[in-house]
């Protein structure tokens, strides 16, 4: 257990504390600029190297994708379930909230460190999955239009990183760009936990039911679902533990940008943020024991 403090808590959570350190001392910072960059460069060139060398086959891919689709529907209605139980009254920003994981800025470089480098085109592939899914369905859920959600998708340039990257699998790369594009890859992930920091410095905590509530079902309704779905699926049991950990993880600093954008109470969805992200290492402790 000191092992998985030390080598998978601390490192993630360093640079979160010292993208929040930056965030309360310099009160102008903001993650937009950063959050673009990362959007339309470095994940691209992230998913862009990484898939160039994947090794996964169709079986693997199919069992991401469902098991990602049935996580998002799996924790949507428990989550609404939830609010009919507890709260009587709905709510997007909740719904959410609870719903989609921080599978990119947080869940690639924990699965990293849990699971090396064979288990990361597995956290990219789930991470671009989702994050159709977050633009999709997540959009439908703040605004009830598919065709919005639709059109945000097509959007995003990671998708057409990953299609760049099958369909260039087997061309040479000049050395130099390709280790240009690996550079900028690599420049992912720190980047992704000092903009979680600065997020986090920057959100007001409140309604504090509502984001216990939000938390609990986002780590257990996530655990439960993916759980479920990778066993029905028959996924290996490699990707089943990947998959678990994953659909675990708190909730996405992208649900406070959409709930903003959307003036969907994005108050609400930062309380879950900072609750999820503040007490997911007593839960992943848990779910390392889980997973074995």
């Amino acid at each position: 257990m000191g092992e998985l403090l030390l080598n998978v808590i601390l490192p993630v959570y360093l640079l979160i504390g010292l993208g929040f350190l930056s965030g309360k001392i310099w009160k102008d910072l903001e993650t937009k600029t950063i959050s673009m960059i990362v959007l339309y460069f470095f994940a691209p060139a992230l998913i862009f190297s990484s898939f160039r060398e994947l090794s996964l086959n169709f079986s693997n891919i199919s069992c991401i994708s469902l098991t990602a689709l049935g996580v998002f529907l799996g924790v949507y209605f428990i989550s609404i379930l939830s609010e009919l139980l507890f709260i009587k009254e709905r709510n997007p920003a909740f719904e959410l909230s609870s719903t989609v994981m921080n599978a990119g800025y947080m869940g690639i470089p924990l699965i990293l460190l849990m699971f090396g480098e064979d288990a990361l085109p597995v956290a990219i592939t789930y991470m671009v999955v989702m994050a159709v899914y977050h633009f999709t369905l997540g959009i439908v859920v703040l605004k009830g239009s598919l065709k919005e959600g639709i059109a945000s998708a097509l959007k995003i340039p990671l998708i057409y990183a990953l299609i760049l990257s099958f369909t260039l699998k087997e061309v040479n790369i000049p050395p130099g760009i390709e280790k240009m594009i690996k550079l900028s890859g690599d420049a992912t992930l720190p980047l992704m936990l000092f903009s979680i920091g600065i997020s986090l410095s920057q959100i007001k905590f409140s309604e504090v039911k509502l984001s216990i509530l939000g938390t609990a079902v986002r780590f257990l309704g996530g655990t439960t679902s993916a759980l479920f779905f990778s066993k029905i699926l028959g996924c290996p049991t490699f990707l089943q533990k990947i998959l678990i950990v994953q659909s675990s993880l708190p909730s996405a600093i992208l649900n406070f940008v959409l709930c903003e954008k959307f003036n969907s109470s994005p108050q609400i969805a930062a309380s879950i943020i900072f609750v999820s992200t503040l007490f997911f290492p007593l839960y992943l402790i848990l779910l390392k024991m889980f997973t074995g």
